[in-house]
């Protein structure tokens, strides 16, 4: 049964579930610089294993500096708990997009959680390289990663420059992930869908439902168990 558990986010105050997938909307690659490394160190202080997929060499240059700048990055390098993988070979197969092969790269790495000395999983991709004719298929990839990985000990972030999205494609790029990243007025927030509160406010009603009926039907049966207990004792003291 998955059990839940709460995570720093690092570059904010809080916790989140694991299991969360959250989407980052920015306008500037300083914006990246500002969630990335703490977003990561955290990961690593929390014993978890980090996986940064950059969309270029000098974007992850700068993020290694900044993390470098918070905790031991080397130390970290060297015990195998970050690893920085270029976008294409994530998410691509033979120059083509493959959401199974992602599917397959986190399920073996979350199945090894038991295997090796880490307490779950945190990984951040740049999807500034996702073009309007590829979002589709880039959307149904991201509802899959909600859907799957909703009740797993990974921590997922994908984040997008809105000036590259179209107001109905923002829409639906914050329709497929449970949490949004979003800064105004130099503040970052980060909020829940709202069509996403009310689910889990349902959800959360009918567990609450479902633990008083569970509840009740054992005391039921542990009533009825002290009934025939107390008339198996009378009968006894009648036969005598």
């Amino acid at each position: 049964m998955f059990k839940r558990k709460y995570n720093p986010l690092g570059f904010m105050k809080g916790e989140v579930e694991q299991g969360t997938h959250i989407v980052m909307l920015y306008e500037k690659i300083s914006d990246l610089l500002e969630i990335f490394p703490s977003f990561f160190a955290s990961g690593l202080k929390n014993n978890e294993l980090c996986i940064v997929v950059y969309p270029n060499t000098a974007l992850k240059q700068k993020i290694k500096k900044e993390i470098s700048r918070i905790v031991d990055l080397q130390k970290y390098t060297k015990e195998k708990k970050i690893e920085f993988i270029h976008y294409k070979t994530f998410y691509f197969k033979n120059n083509i997009f493959t959401k199974e092969k992602v599917y397959r790269l986190i399920d073996k790495k979350l199945n090894s959680i038991g295997f090796k000395d880490i307490d779950g999983i945190r990984a951040a991709g740049d999807m500034s390289w996702v073009k309007s004719k590829l979002l589709k298929k880039v959307l149904v990839y991201e509802k899959g990663l909600t859907e799957k990985y909703s009740k797993r000990l990974i921590l997922l972030m994908c984040t997008y420059p809105v000036k590259n999205i179209s107001i109905p494609d923002l829409i639906d790029v914050i329709q497929s992930h449970n949490m949004i990243l979003y800064k105004t007025d130099k503040k970052w927030h980060l909020s829940e869908p709202t069509e996403r509160r009310i689910l889990k406010s349902e959800v959360e009603n009918l567990e609450k439902f479902t633990k008083f009926a569970t509840n009740r039907e054992l005391k039921m049966i542990e009533l009825k168990e002290r009934i025939a207990k107390l008339e198996k004792q009378l009968n006894l003291k009648i036969k005598k």
